[in-house]
């Protein structure tokens, strides 16, 4: 097992012993729980672009202090959400998959990261209960993902990302997954920041109110473009599938006119950068024609891995289509029967079809589900994707509330992104990206639990 997850499990289990004993002799100390989860909560929100490791302590801080807060208020019920039904039913099967599994070690790594980021899930909707309290969330994602996006700009300029095969990894120290949380962040801010998206009764805003909002908009309009930069020195394919839709998709929300606006300046942005790049170029054709990427690196195509990792994972969910082989296992799995059970895939090193792939996991998340947990985690995780979409859908076209507007296109552009990442980079177990869009979606069920008043209720 992994060393760092035994021990945040092991803390995880003292720690709520402990203060389970102390919120069952003091409930009066509820008080003290609730402000201590708050502010592991905020650790998430602060670290999260920046230092995975304390992002990653927040949570569990969170998670212990929401148990202990719900003993000593005598409350053991889980918070209603709206996600409850497909959410605990795939983590209930992830958790059944340690019996059946290929590979106990790598099920408990896995399965035990996806089991605690549903308990953090759950911690923020029962702990963000005001208005405040998700805006100062809000609030500190949106100043660490600038720190990120301004560090992953210059590391970017100074690894020559744009002219050369270097990939920026920004401040969490990963290729893969900072650019998709830097789509994170040009969502929020595009929605909570850019967009206006008040009631058709509500007025215009006074003078005194335009200038600042005309100063923030040129300060996140730089950002936006910082960002999209730093998606592009990343090479990051999966990002793109996700922040191209969730942009329009804003932009709709908003008005037709900002949609063809956004549509065209997204055009004319790629055919500058397709101009400059060959690299960029390369790994974006390269999906539709794996050759361009092969030929202009002089590589092995990685898409033609992806593509036999993907059939790979089909060839595993076809042998075990019921239970799969136990969360996390397919790597041990593929590791112990890739020469004899799954597809080939051509080296265009070597002119023969053999092995040689650069990973072990199906690199798509849909596959993977279905290879380990098998078609009904298949069924709950689909279902549970499209209840992110509906109901915050359902809540921006039927509340006049500005607030809750937001917070809907947020999960909305969120949850496009989360999709796309998950045909390539992410899965349930992935500390940088599944965890966040958990958080966005956490904040979405605990703002359509507000009355509409909530933004003035007191912290």
């Amino acid at each position: 097992m992994n060393l760092l997850l035994l021990v945040k499990i092991l803390f995880i289990i003292l720690s709520t012993v402990v203060l389970i004993a102390l919120a069952v002799k003091k409930p009066e100390l509820s008080g003290f729980f609730e402000k201590a989860g708050l502010f592991g909560i905020f650790l998430f929100a602060l670290f999260i672009p920046v230092k995975d490791g304390f992002a990653i302590f927040g949570m569990v801080t969170a998670v212990i202090f929401f148990i202990a807060y719900k003993i000593a208020k005598r409350d053991i019920s889980v918070p209603k959400t709206g996600f409850n039904a497909p959410l605990l039913i795939y983590t209930a099967i992830v958790i059944a998959s340690f019996v059946w599994t290929y590979s106990i070690r790598n099920s408990f790594n896995e399965g035990g990261e996806i089991v605690y980021f549903v308990l953090f899930f759950f911690a923020a909707v029962g702990l963000l209960n005001t208005g405040k309290r998700i805006n100062f969330m809000v609030y500190t994602f949106t100043f660490a993902i600038c720190i990120a996006i301004i560090y992953g700009f210059f590391q970017g300029i100074f690894i020559n990302a744009l002219h050369s095969s270097n990939r920026l990894t920004g401040l969490i120290g990963n290729w893969v997954g900072f650019p998709v949380q830097v789509s994170y962040g040009l969502i929020v801010i595009i929605a909570y920041y850019l967009l206006n998206f008040k009631s058709r009764d509500e007025k215009s805003a006074s003078l005194n109110k335009i200038i600042p909002n005309a100063l923030s908009g040129a300060f996140f309009g730089i950002i936006l473009l910082l960002g999209f930069f730093d998606i592009v020195f990343a090479k990051a394919r999966s990002a793109w599938l996700g922040i191209i839709p969730a942009i329009f998709v804003l932009m709709y929300l908003k008005s037709k006119k900002l949609f063809f606006a956004a549509l065209v300046l997204l055009f004319v942005l790629n055919i500058g950068i397709f101009s400059v790049s060959k690299t960029f170029k390369s790994r974006i054709f390269s999906m539709f024609n794996p050759k361009i990427y092969r030929l202009e690196l002089k590589n092995h195509g990685d898409i033609e891995s992806h593509i036999a990792l993907i059939e790979s994972a089909w060839t595993v969910f076809k042998r075990y289509p019921l239970t799969g082989v136990g969360v996390g296992a397919f790597s041990k799995y593929f590791d112990e029967h890739k020469g004899v059970r799954f597809p080939w895939y051509y080296n265009p090193k070597t002119g023969k079809k053999l092995y040689d792939l650069y990973d072990n996991w199906p690199e798509n998340g849909y596959m993977q589900t279905l290879a380990e947990t098998g078609i009904f985690s298949f069924i709950a995780l689909i279902w549970l994707f499209f209840l992110a979409l509906k109901k915050p859908y359902n809540l921006f076209a039927g509340s006049g509330d500005k607030f809750k507007r937001k917070i809907a296109a947020i999960t909305l552009g969120t949850s496009i992104i989360f999709y796309g990442s998950f045909a390539g980079v992410a899965n349930m177990s992935n500390n940088e990206l599944t965890n966040l869009w958990l958080f966005f979606l956490a904040l979405f069920a605990a703002a359509n639990s507000l009355p509409d008043v909530g933004l003035k209720e007191k912290i």
